[in-house]
């Protein structure tokens, strides 16, 4: 038997043994219906049902007090926002990008994104401005893919 323990609501997971001394495996949500699990030698993308059936529905649910985040995408990319306004894509960068309030100026890029200041690093929703001023590459929608292209690439 196994313990799942949430590392983000509805997002990503640790699978550890029993005694939640060593680390088993791993699930991350993907795009729409599908989480990439890492458990048993077993690598592979599989729907939420699949999940519900092999783990049960405790990794759904949030400890009392604690509101989900809705999953709201922009262009197919995250963000850190339950709602985003003024979504728009920047074709001189190639990103989505939108703001954390309807009036606001200040854009947000979403998605995540490796950004080269003094070195590279992943960044969730990082500014409009810091991605004109930085070398970067992106977007990603998972954390997860950044770093993989990170390994592969650079």
């Amino acid at each position: 038997m196994s313990n799942i323990k949430t590392v983000k609501p509805n997002a990503s997971w640790v699978i550890t043994d029993e005694k939640d001394i060593s680390k088993l495996g791993s699930i991350v949500k993907e795009q729409g219906n599908k989480y990439l699990l890492k458990y048993q030698g077993f690598n592979r993308s599989i729907t939420k049902e699949d999940l519900i059936m092999r783990f049960g529905t405790q990794m759904f649910t949030l400890p009392e007090g604690k509101q989900l985040i809705s999953d709201n995408l922009v262009y197919d990319y995250p963000v850190d926002v339950e709602t985003p306004y003024n979504k728009m894509y920047y074709v001189k960068k190639q990103v989505p990008i939108y703001t954390k309030e309807e009036k606001s100026k200040s854009f947000y890029c979403a998605g995540h994104y490796l950004v080269y200041k003094k070195h590279w690093s992943v960044l969730f929703c990082p500014k409009l401005i810091t991605l004109e001023k930085y070398k970067f590459h992106g977007p990603f929608e998972t954390m997860y893919k950044a770093h993989a292209f990170e390994k592969r690439y650079l």
